[in-house]
């Protein structure tokens, strides 16, 4: 859909107009690029390459549609065909779309259907349900986390939780993990807080968050063996145990907003904050009223006042920060997978959480192809695309508005 400006004149047309004469400039941009590379192959003394043809290319873009044409040649050294101008800008063959736009859809289907996603993604075209699907489903994803982490000394926490998501091997919906690593809160107002240094992590199997966790632990927050972590959550039994599949130590502190629920509804009209659970005459009330209650997180808390009394103990450490995971769940996961009655595979719900992460975390995201090589770059001697040069093209500006008109001039001359 395309919202037409009131006026020829207005700021909106010079956005279209700018929009399409964007597209014209990385057209001629790889023209230019391919004449350069066809000087060089023509003075090349080797006579390495043998032209054969001149071939167009489509390329769906977030701006529209490319088709620009480039050569295609002989390569005698190994005795095949490239195209040399696709082979040095790293596109790859038998791809119609660009990787900026694979990256669009792969953040719009994170919290919109397949369907949806189609009709979003550019004035121009539209793409099948399918289309996107196939791209899903082959397209691989690695976030490019920092290399380290500056907590300084701020106790490291990990939160973990799950969602339960419909998925394509089950007629039930299944749990899908997730897990929060920080150090350091920052007070934003009086209801709200940020968490620092934060890693937002997940996975499809518990085993697989457990080596994800380690990794982030040992090799970005600098965890030591023996230094100690806090390890919050509901009172579900695998997060209870959670800490003993780390390789430092851990300590297991049940989250206060579940342990409070699971008090109040049980006991009516109670006050209980962090020192009244801590207050041993306190704790035996609690477990006189709990006793035979038939809810299952009062069974657990009763458990816990019973054999640890002590693990509560953390609430009143000013180290200890709390726990907000279902918050975290709410805020990444559940725009795309609280939404939809959709059920979807183990990696396509680990490759959206991740779009989700990433976008939260604001950190970049490298994708590849499953199952295609991307052909290695050829070395052609001395010869190299300079992406930063600016290119000088002719371009009649006369007929222009004075904006367009000084920008393209600009461009021509060099100056932008």
């Amino acid at each position: 859909m395309i919202i037409l400006p009131l006026k020829t004149e207005s700021f909106d047309a010079i956005l279209l107009n700018c929009q399409k004469y964007a597209k014209e400039f990385i057209v001629q941009r790889l023209e230019y690029y391919d004449r350069d590379i066809y000087c060089w192959v023509k003075d090349d003394p080797d006579k390495r390459f043998t032209l054969i043809r001149i071939d167009e290319r489509t390329i769906l873009t977030t701006i529209g549609i490319i088709k620009y044409k480039r050569r295609y040649y002989h390569d005698n050294l190994f005795d095949n065909n490239v195209y040399l101008l696709d082979n040095q800008l790293k596109i790859p063959p038998h791809i119609r779309m660009s990787n900026e736009l694979i990256i669009k859809i792969l953040d719009l289907a994170s919290y919109m259907t397949y369907q949806e996603v189609g009709k979003h993604l550019s004035n121009e075209f539209e793409l099948s349900k399918f289309t996107i699907w196939k791209t899903i489903r082959d397209t691989t994803i690695e976030a490019m986390y920092e290399t380290t982490i500056d907590r300084k000394k701020l106790k490291v926490h990990l939160q973990i939780d799950e969602k339960f998501i419909g998925m394509t091997d089950s007629t039930r919906k299944k749990r899908y993990y997730t897990a929060t690593i920080f150090a350091g809160k920052e007070k934003i107002n009086k209801k709200s807080h940020k968490l620092l240094n934060k890693t937002i992590l997940s996975a499809a199997e518990l085993s697989k968050l457990k080596k994800l966790i380690n990794y982030h632990l040992r090799e970005r927050y600098k965890v030591k063996i023996d230094e100690e972590v806090f390890v919050s959550g509901d009172l579900a039994l695998y997060i209870q145990e959670f800490k003993e599949s780390l390789y430092c130590k851990a300590k297991y502190v049940p989250d206060k907003y579940h342990v409070y629920q699971a008090i109040k509804q049980n006991i009516p009209d109670i006050e209980i904050d962090s020192t009244s659970i801590n207050n041993h005459d306190f704790q035996k009330y609690l477990i006189n009223k709990l006793w035979g209650k038939d809810d299952i997180d009062a069974k657990k808390v009763l458990k816990l006042l019973r054999s640890k009394p002590n693990i509560f103990k953390t609430y009143l450490d000013k180290e200890y920060l709390g726990c907000s995971q279902e918050g975290q769940n709410s805020h990444v996961y559940a725009p795309r997978f609280g939404k939809y009655a959709n059920r979807f595979s183990k990696a396509t719900i680990e490759k959206l959480s991740l779009i989700r992460e990433a976008e939260a975390m604001n950190i970049n995201i490298k994708i590849g192809f499953l199952n295609r090589d991307i052909p290695k770059q050829l070395d052609i001697g001395q010869f190299s695309i300079d992406l930063e040069e600016p290119i000088r093209y002719s371009l009649d500006t006369r007929e222009m508005k004075y904006e367009l008109a000084k920008m393209f001039n600009d461009i021509k001359y060099g100056g932008m």
